[in-house]
Formats: structure tokens, C-alpha cells, sequence
């Protein structure tokens, strides 16, 4: 589970990245995509840890 996180956590901060320095709207970086992305992508994997860890306690 944490190599998968970590894997996703990169990935989104690659598409941030990306983001940040293609779309043009105000100064570069703006929309900080590099940080929003990576955090939404962690957030979800702890979630889906979570929703897991219930699943099998209630069988």
C-alpha cells in the first residue's frame, strides 16, 4: 500500500507539475497544481486504506 501511494503521490506531482508550467494563466506556477495534486492523490489512497481496513472488520 505505501509503495502504491507513494507511486500515485509522484505521479501527481509529475502532472502538476506539467500543469503549472503549460497553462498560462497569471504568474507561473499559479494554480500550484504541483502541491494540489499530490495532496488530493494522497488524501485519496488513505482514504481507500481506510475504507479497506472496514471492509475487513465488518466480515
Amino acid at each position: 500500500m505505501y509503495i502504491m501511494a507513494t507511486v500515485f503521490t509522484l505521479a501527481a506531482w509529475a502532472v502538476g507539475l506539467l500543469l503549472d508550467a503549460n497553462i498560462g494563466f497569471g504568474p507561473e506556477g499559479f494554480l500550484c497544481f504541483r502541491v494540489l495534486l499530490p495532496v488530493l492523490a494522497m488524501g485519496l489512497c488513505i482514504l481507500r486504506s481506510i475504507q479497506e481496513d472496514r471492509d475487513k472488520q465488518g466480515k
